[in-house]
């Protein structure tokens, strides 16, 4: 599945080509008639037919129709707003998502999501979709179900890498050009952090909860991810229905703690907020996992996303439910699949 299709001979660029969503974006575009240029630190697992500054790794699935020229740089540099220069659309992915120690960590996180968007909307493409995320709105007790676009953000404040996405998207808001934001929930696949995909297996033990914080997650395919981001930026280069728009992109249903628990076929372990965070943050400087209270505020409260939005004015749905996502993870052991790769 290409999902809908790019104007032939457009230029496409993708920042944030070698993470999660991005790999998938890539191939999917690599089936299309159009340019595809891609900015990432690390090196592509694509073959490249132009020129390129970093070296690539393994090839792709299926026939592919598009061009691929790579680029190995920060999404800080000008080397990169030279790559995207003129550009027809941009597919802008690139984040860093966990949070490192110590304030420098913290400031050069702020930079790569927040300096990093000003500096490709820089580059002067002629539209860029916002890859966000859910965690914008905040996990709050007092969270309606489902939060829909209207619902004022408030992010968790030990969530740096949320305040940073708000950031990034009053960033775009604030460009002369065509945009459009998708905030995503959570997403799982065989391309996910490794990291990720190793902490599921904790919840064949226990599924953490905190007392009086009932939650309600979602967990999307990221096919579906990627099928979602195509939507918004074949719009923006023909209709322009959603120019200037945020998007929510999630799952129709969402999972509490308890069915969780039930699809991993272990049980809820209840705590105070304050030990939660505490456990977390120990673990994550132990490195026994990669969340710390960053993402252990992300339940203190029900976070699931209104797609309606999106399926009204992009014909757009989540073909895999959140029970499916989920339990298939469990089931797959995707920490061992072959394009599962580490940050690092």
């Amino acid at each position: 599945m290409t999902g809908p299709a790019l104007p032939a001979g457009a230029v496409v660029g993708v920042t944030g080509a070698t993470g999660h969503i991005g790999q998938v974006l890539v191939e999917h575009l690599l089936r299309q008639e159009v340019e595809v240029r891609t900015v990432a630190r690390r090196p592509l697992a694509f073959p490249v037919a132009g020129p390129t500054t970093g070296p690539t790794t393994g090839p792709t699935t299926g026939p592919t129709t598009g061009r691929l020229v790579h680029t190995g740089a920060d999404v800080r540099s000008p080397a990169a707003r030279r790559a995207l220069a003129g550009a027809d659309l941009v597919f802008h992915l690139a984040a860093q998502v966990w949070e490192g120690r110590g304030q420098a960590s913290r400031e050069a996180m702020r930079q790569v999501n927040v300096d990093g968007t000003r500096n490709i909307l820089d580059a002067g493409p002629g539209a860029v979709v916002l890859a966000s995320s859910a965690a914008v709105y905040g996990a709050w007790p007092d969270n309606p179900l489902p939060l829909t676009e209207d619902h004022v953000p408030r992010p968790n404040p030990e969530c740096r890498y949320a305040t940073d996405k708000l950031a990034a998207e009053l960033v775009c808001r604030r460009w002369d050009g065509r945009f459009a934001v998708v905030r995503l929930c959570a997403v799982l696949g065989p391309h996910a952090d490794v990291r990720v995909a190793r902490a599921l297996g904790g919840y064949r033990l226990a599924v953490p909860e905190m007392s009086g914080c009932p939650q309600a997650g979602q967990w999307m395919d990221e096919g579906d991810a990627a099928q979602a981001l195509l939507h918004v930026g074949a719009d923006l280069l023909g209709a322009g229905e959603v120019a200037g728009e945020v998007l929510n992109a999630g799952t129709p249903d969402w999972l509490s703690a308890p069915d969780m628990a039930r699809l991993a076929g272990s049980r809820p372990l209840r705590a105070p907020r304050g030990l939660v965070v505490r456990a977390a943050e120990l673990g994550r400087w132990a490195h026994l996992s990669p969340f710390g209270a960053d993402r252990a505020a992300l339940i203190c409260g029900p976070l699931a996303i209104s797609s309606e939005k999106a399926e009204r004015l992009l014909s757009w749905q989540a073909r895999l439910s959140s029970a499916e996502v989920f339990s298939a993870a469990l089931a797959r052991g995707w920490q061992g699949a072959r394009r599962n790769r580490s940050p690092a």
